[in-house]
């Protein structure tokens, strides 16, 4: 979804301004999407949730599958049109985006300098002539600022299910119009060992409010189904 990502910066991006933009057709090629520990009941409704291996940092991440091969996302139209009822929380933030920075308490504000919705001499400006943030970053900040509370959330949760040993690989393989198609190196939850936690650990789960968000992903699997179905009859969470 990103073409050119770069941290923003209040020098080089000074001329930088915000173009008014309404659709999706960014994130047509998305193939996957990362979730948020709250967003797993709302999203589960509609797309199928797995949870795939972050190397880099030693973890997992939530994520809405949006298609069934790269490049696929059957969820935005010919028209750049998101047609289900939910958009993930980071496909809302484009152009912008949150990256870790070295203090874990901190994050740095990236942007798509290649999206078609910066330009040097239209739209709303990100910073004031003393450099300062005008409120539309102040208002892309927030909702960075809130995602980054959210992702710190969520690695909790999935650090808890890695901890009881609760992830197990998934390889989905579907024919689609005589095609073979195969999604790898995808994880869920395993319910035969979420089954046989013991009290004590299946009760520190549902203290945390986390038992739901689980559920919701094994539930959220039976929605492979429209993923399967030609991407033109995959629509059905508008």
């Amino acid at each position: 979804m990103f073409r050119q990502p770069c941290a923003l910066n209040a020098q080089r991006h000074a001329r930088l301004r915000l173009r008014a933009g309404s659709g999706f057709a960014h994130a047509a090629g998305l193939h996957m999407a990362a979730l948020m520990q709250p967003e797993l009941v709302r999203a589960g409704a509609i797309y199928p949730i797995v949870f795939v291996e972050d190397r880099d940092n030693d973890t997992f991440r939530p994520m809405a599958l949006l298609g069934l091969q790269p490049g696929e996302n059957v969820f935005v139209d010919a028209a750049g049109r998101w047609c289900a009822s939910y958009i993930p929380a980071v496909v809302r933030a484009y152009p912008f985006a949150l990256a870790r920075a070295h203090r874990p308490d901190r994050f740095t504000v990236c942007i798509d300098a290649g999206s078609e919705l910066f330009s040097d001499t239209e739209g709303t400006p990100l910073f004031d002539a003393a450099e300062l943030p005008t409120a539309a970053l102040e208002a892309a900040q927030a909702h960075l600022g809130e995602l980054w509370r959210l992702q710190r959330q969520t690695d909790a949760f999935v650090r808890a299910l890695a901890e009881r040993n609760l992830f197990t690989p998934l390889t989905v393989r579907v024919l689609r119009g005589g095609q073979a198609l195969e999604v790898a190196g995808a994880y869920v939850v395993n319910e035969q060992r979420l089954d046989g936690l013991s009290d004590e650990r299946l009760f520190a789960l549902r203290r945390q409010g986390w038992l739901g968000s689980i559920y919701a992903h094994l539930g959220s699997l039976l929605q492979m189904e429209r993923l399967e179905a030609a991407p033109e009859r995959a629509h059905g969470g508008r």
